[in-house]
């Protein structure tokens, strides 16, 4: 007999209709855990955790199971907003003579991910001094000239000259990449428009990092922004841009910034199952409308020649868009398991997915051990007063 985990909810499982989404209660309802011993040991026995798809760094799918939804969410919230980040907070502008506001100009680089662990830094709290501890200086110096008048000229000869010395025997294909490369290294330098004068676009690889006290040992690889060509600002010619910015370690909870996520979103566990065999030409419309969920399978029943079967029930979204066709509405039927959550972390890039979880359940953790330690207190000033 399968236990009732830790859902104080008496709901079996979610039946999913055409038009809403009914709720299947327990028969019978589930008891209610006597003390905090049995809690536990409910949730001991029924959790289950497993990874589903890692398939880089900074995208991560696993399920828990057995869990109430308040856990879940509790978990999905901490992630979004209070694991800590690197993000500049301060920015001290020095010259500033383009187009784009000082205000404006300090939130766009405010937004910059920095690729560094934060857990090599201390919390910054009000009123703190700044040292190589908790705080990272980045700079920002750059003009745009004026292009002298030959240089297309010169540019334009240089490509001859490639062009007769291709080692590829297709000049054709030497002058695309030719082309394709000076495109490149204009939007790291200056573009120019026909009848406009040309543009220098300024990019988040333009700030330099400035190392204080030992940062240098501690960091020897460097510390750079996680995007290379995000787009700040662009100058004309005579303009000039030049700031300090200074990094330092929050959280979501303080400014989107340092939220570390993309995304992070959970599902409920899909259940499908088949009422009724779906054979032929039927089993192929099930199959376009529910991509990854069925397999179409060779048989040999009553004359029909291929039936669809269950083989993925992660892959289904819910769709029902098998439900527009009223043989299969009757033959299919979905329904959600109410603890059993697949989530998705998809990071911005500051930290590993992975590290994003390992840290959100560490948070997750002391919060708990936070409330363990008030009840405590409140039992003990009870007994006192007693």
């Amino acid at each position: 007999r399968r236990s009732w985990g830790i859902m104080s909810s008496a709901v079996k499982h979610y039946d999913v209709q055409e038009h809403c989404i009914n709720k299947v209660y327990k028969t019978p309802a589930p008891p209610i855990p006597k003390d905090g011993d049995e809690f536990l040991d409910r949730l001991k026995s029924d959790f289950k955790m497993r990874i589903l798809e890692h398939e880089d760094k900074n995208h991560l799918v696993f399920e828990m199971i057995g869990i109430d939804v308040s856990l879940a969410n509790a978990l999905r919230r901490i992630m979004i907003a209070e694991v800590p980040t690197m993000a500049i907070e301060h920015v001290y502008m020095w010259n500033n003579s383009g187009i784009v506001h000082d205000e404006v100009l300090a939130h766009r680089v405010g937004l910059v991910p920095i690729n560094v662990d934060p857990r090599m830094f201390e919390d910054f709290p009000e009123g703190a001094d700044a040292t190589d501890k908790n705080t990272l200086v980045f700079r920002l110096n750059v003009s745009c000239g004026r292009k002298p008048n030959n240089e297309s000229k010169t540019d334009s000869m240089n490509i001859s000259n490639e062009q007769e010395q291709s080692t590829s025997g297709n000049p054709e294909a030497d002058a695309a990449a030719m082309e394709a490369s000076a495109a490149y290294h204009a939007t790291r330098s200056a573009t120019e428009v026909p009848n406009r004068p040309y543009t220098k676009h300024v990019y988040s690889g333009d700030l330099e990092w400035m190392p204080q006290g030992n940062q240098q040992q501690r960091f020897p690889n460097g510390i750079r922004p996680v995007h290379e060509d995000i787009l700040l600002l662009k100058l004309r010619p005579g303009q000039q841009v030049e700031l300090e910015a200074h990094a330092r370690k929050s959280n979501g909870r303080d400014h989107a910034k340092y939220s570390p996520v993309a995304t992070a979103s959970y599902r409920l566990m899909p259940h499908v199952e088949l009422l009724h065999n779906v054979y032929d030409e039927l089993a192929d419309e099930l199959d376009m409308v529910e991509p990854g969920v069925f397999d179409i399978v060779p048989c040999d029943e009553d004359g029909h020649t291929r039936k669809a079967k269950v083989s993925n029930p992660y892959a289904c979204t819910m769709s029902r868009n098998f439900m527009r066709n009223k043989k299969l509405k009757e033959a299919v039927k979905i329904t959600r398991v109410p603890d059993h959550f697949i989530f998705s972390i998809e990071s911005v890039g500051m930290l590993p997915a992975a590290t994003i979880l390992a840290e959100g359940l560490r948070v997750l953790k002391a919060k708990a051990e936070t409330v363990v330690s008030l009840c405590h207190e409140y039992t003990e000033h009870e007994n006192l007063e007693d």
